[in-house]
């Protein structure tokens, strides 16, 4: 079923400015940016959290599987390469997040392309406002359980992100990365 709404949803999708769509019961609005595969699954129990102004991109293939919280503000711009797969996850994107092609994202994992900017005085946290930087995950890239990745990050192909670790500076390809007592060791 799934498949023949999004098959309808593509077929008609060229002539409209806004969609509606019928994904597994949810309603979602899309604008004429944004582009999700046919063979896009969802599984059971998320939240997916995106304004009819941004941009979600979705290749073949991609598998978003149970519990995720997705968020995707006015005028951002999440993309996910096929083959990926995602779960248990929380991403929150206000500007850029692009993940790559054959990923695996593990439990608990949370990306956040934006932090806040507490050096305004008075400091109030319910009224700061945002910095935000793009996040770029390359191809092939593995991330264990609860593992953080923050704004302005880039991170290379094939790369292998231990359990726990908080990524706050760019990998480079073909690294492994593990938190030893909250040391980040890249080899």
């Amino acid at each position: 079923m799934k498949s023949f709404i999004l098959f309808l949803f593509y077929k008609f999708y060229k002539f409209l400015k806004y969609s509606e769509v019928y994904l597994l019961r949810k309603k979602f609005f899309l604008n004429s940016q944004s582009k999700i595969h046919s063979s896009f699954k969802l599984g059971a129990d998320n939240v997916l959290d995106i304004h009819s102004k941004a941009v979600f991109n979705i290749a073949e293939n991609v598998m978003i599987n149970q519990n995720n919280f997705i968020t995707v503000k006015k005028e951002a711009k999440l993309s996910i390469g096929k083959e990926t797969y995602i779960t248990r996850a929380t991403i929150s994107c206000l500007e850029e997040i692009a993940i790559g092609e054959n990923c695996i994202l593990g439990e608990g994992l949370k990306i956040f392309d934006h932090n806040h900017n507490y050096t305004k005085e008075p400091f109030s946290v319910s009224k700061t406002e945002f910095n935000t930087a793009p996040i770029k995950i390359g191809n092939n890239v593995w991330t264990g359980a609860n593992c953080i990745i923050l704004k302005g990050v880039t991170i290379g192909d094939n790369v292998i992100i231990g359990a726990g670790c908080t990524i706050y500076k760019d990998i480079p390809a073909n690294s492994i990365v593990v938190n030893k007592q909250d040391l980040l060791s890249i080899w």
